[in-house]
């Protein structure tokens, strides 16, 4: 297990950034879900999703630059292999340990059979009511799902067009401003005035990550003449986002504002520090490869943990480190062995 994870970790097509903010962002959201330990740690997802527009825009924007052909199923089948196995196992296996253990106070949280649909087809995000918190937080990877369908899409668009790298950032830019507007719209002309989960509310945070692979590569030098700019005007933007989120008290500025620029200083912070190597900060990196399956589990956990030993330190405790065993487990048993077998099958690399 060790040798096959230190030989994924060490290969050259892997960056270390990416890795530790992958880390940063999980041990934030799970944080953030036991109790809200880590206040705005639900800002991860947000760095989530820059980092899989960040990873996924890179599948497309190399061949599309280089005038390669772009395969939508190859696509698509290449991010199913990835996500569709854990996912899957994640609502069977995890509604059979949530109904086995957890108390009266929360069977809500279970997902009814009636009810699976909607899960398993990827459109919960669009669905609202009825809640099942320890299970809803995959309305993140149908945002992700949907954005896998969207994005070759759209590369396949611009190459019928003969357009170049310039119409591809042009088309960035308005789906960043389509999930400002989308916000606002929702805000003031909807009754849920639900900003949150929606596809069309989030894109714009998956397209400041393809926008950023776009930049990486066209504009490397420059990068890294600025770097220090870029992690400086990120940080100081990221806490001063929250600060005003905080003190301002402000629905628009919470529903609207929040998630429109957090994932802008998102884009900046990996912006600069993307060519930094940070090869010897081994246990986030390790932490940011198991990610993808603690960050479907945890909350099943938090549940569990909670009604049985409580929501101290002790009780905090327990959930990280069970919770990242099972995550960690399941990357072995699950994730691994499809991503083998995408590799073998469908002649993927990564």
């Amino acid at each position: 297990m060790f040798n096959n994870l230190n030989q994924v970790l060490s290969s050259s097509n892997r960056i270390s950034s990416v890795d530790i903010w992958r880390g940063i962002a999980i041990i934030s959201v799970v944080l953030f879900h036991f109790n809200e330990t880590l206040p705005y740690g639900s800002l991860g997802v947000d760095l989530f999703f820059v980092i899989s527009g960040l990873l996924v825009g890179g599948l497309l924007t190399k061949p599309f630059l280089n005038g390669d052909k772009i395969g939508f199923f190859n696509f698509f089948l290449r991010r199913g292999f990835k996500i569709w196995p854990s996912y899957y196992t994640f609502l069977m296996v995890g509604t059979i340990i949530a109904m086995l253990t957890y108390n009266s106070h929360n069977q809500n949280q279970i997902i009814p059979f009636t009810d699976f649909k909607r899960y398993l087809l990827f459109y919960q995000n669009y669905t609202g009511l009825p809640f099942h918190w320890s299970f809803d937080h995959v309305w993140s990877l149908c945002v992700e799902e949907h954005f896998y369908i969207l994005l070759p899409l759209i590369f396949i668009c611009l190459r019928l067009i003969k357009a170049n790298w310039k119409a591809l950032l042009a088309t960035l830019i308005v789906l960043i401003v389509v999930g400002l507007v989308a916000k606002l719209l929702m805000l003031y002309f909807t009754n849920g005035k639900d900003t949150y989960a929606a596809t069309h509310n989030r894109i714009d945070a998956l397209a400041y990550g393809v926008l950023l692979n776009l930049i990486i590569i066209k504009f490397p030098f420059t990068i890294k003449k600025y770097k220090n700019i870029f992690l400086i005007t990120g940080l100081i933007g990221f806490i001063a986002s929250i600060f005003f989120d905080m003190y301002l008290e402000s629905t628009f500025y919470h529903k609207v504002v929040l998630h429109s620029i957090v994932p802008l200083f998102f884009f900046l912070l990996i912006l600069g520090t993307y060519y930094h190597d940070f090869s010897k900060l081994k246990l986030l990196r390790v932490i940011g490869y198991y990610s993808y399956n603690w960050y479907l589990w945890h909350p099943v956990f938090a549940v569990i943990i909670t009604q049985n030993i409580g929501a101290g330190f002790y009780g905090l405790t327990v959930y990280l480190v069970v919770s990242f065993i099972v995550g960690v487990f399941f990357t072995m048993i699950i994730e691994e062995p499809a991503l083998k077998m995408r590799k073998r099958h469908l002649n993927f690399q990564n």
